[in-house]
């Protein structure tokens, strides 16, 4: 019975040590580049017919469709089933400015249950309308006065994870998106079509990408280390 029992431990202090040795699954990083496919539509001018001498400026331009050598801007990256990770900062104080009446980001990610900030450098009355796409997250329909250099927004609108657009009921031609996500390895892609999500465990994955115009397509991808992920899309 006692050598039994010796063996019994032995043979769990050896699967502890081997567990030790082994350690977390090593993290890398998956970046690259959001390609548009086929030629770049020509970006309209839009017609700006409120509150002109500050929202007529500078000539605003539909950026719906945003390409540059190329690369598709305002694109979002989500890596599915990966574990783990941190969320930066940008997404736990989330800000959109409302600055030359357009949102600056166009599309803003944030982690889901948190408060998304609102600022308005206009120094006019804004209107921030939301519009979410799934159930579970509140409406708002809030006036922002010239006087409100800052709207905090309550997490209720911005609870369950999912796309949500943004519009301004004085300024009709005003789009944004709010990307409310409950996973860290999510991001934009900027200039160019680049992007880079940091920290993703080694594994393979599924990867969505989404666009307000071109809809949603989805890539595999095996993370090992620092990994290079490039995509398309368009017609």
């Amino acid at each position: 019975m006692y050598i039994k029992h010796l063996s019994l431990k032995t043979t769990i202090a050896a699967v502890a040590m081997s567990l030790a040795f082994a350690g977390p699954a090593l993290a890398g990083s998956v970046s690259g580049t959001i390609k548009f496919k086929g030629a770049a539509p020509a970006a309209k001018k839009l017609s700006v017919n409120k509150d002109v001498k500050v929202c007529g400026k500078n000539p605003i331009m539909d950026n719906s469709i945003l390409v540059k050598g190329g690369g598709l801007a305002n694109v979002v990256i989500t890596i599915k089933g990966a574990n783990g990770g941190k969320f930066p900062k940008s997404m736990t104080k989330a800000t959109v400015d409302q600055n030359g009446c357009v949102y600056n980001p166009r599309v803003t990610i944030m982690k889901a249950g948190t408060k998304l900030i609102v600022k308005n450098s206009d120094k006019i009355l804004h209107n921030v309308h939301t519009h979410p796409a799934k159930t579970g997250n509140k409406v708002a329909n809030i006036a922002q006065p010239k006087f409100k250099k800052k709207l905090k927004m309550s997490k209720r609108y911005f609870k369950k994870p999912g796309i949500v657009k943004v519009t301004c009921d004085v300024h009709d031609w005003m789009t944004g998106w709010v990307v409310a996500t409950k996973s860290p390895f999510v991001a934009v892609s900027g200039d160019g079509g680049k992007f880079k999500i940091s920290g993703v465990p080694d594994g393979s994955y599924q990867v969505e990408i989404w666009h307000e115009k071109l809809g949603t397509k989805k890539v595999k991808v095996t993370v090992k280390g620092d990994t290079t992920l490039d995509a398309s899309l368009g017609s």
